[in-house]
């Protein structure tokens, strides 16, 4: 899974982080880029990934109302965050704030082939 995690990183130089996570939030693995400084701090890494697990459970519910969910894209001042389900895990990836929707777009999609 380690190998998953660095092609994906490898797609984009916009893409900071990705990591995959469980459906409790806990990492099972994840890969920074070089020389970049993560945001948060061990604990708060924890929580957003505790969150985004039951976020991404959660919206899992609506998929027969509303249909598949692609992905979701929180973007904050410093930071974009997208994440996705993958079989029974959750691919978790943290882009430049710099990147626009369609290179978003692109990101989702090459990490999806890469998945594949």
């Amino acid at each position: 899974m380690k190998e998953i995690c660095e092609s994906i990183l490898k797609s984009n130089g916009k893409i900071r982080y990705v990591g995959i996570i469980n459906r409790f939030g806990r990492t099972i693995t994840g890969r920074l880029r070089e020389g970049i400084r993560p945001f948060f701090r061990q604990e708060e890494a924890r929580n957003e990934f505790f969150i985004t697990a039951i976020r991404e459970s959660m919206r899992s519910s609506f998929t027969e109302s509303l249909g598949r969910n692609h992905f979701t894209l929180t973007i904050h001042d410093k930071v974009k965050l997208v994440s996705f389900m993958y079989n029974d895990n959750i691919i978790y990836i943290s882009i430049d704030a710099t990147a626009s929707y369609d290179e978003i777009v692109g990101i989702v999609n090459d990490a999806k082939r890469i998945l594949a």
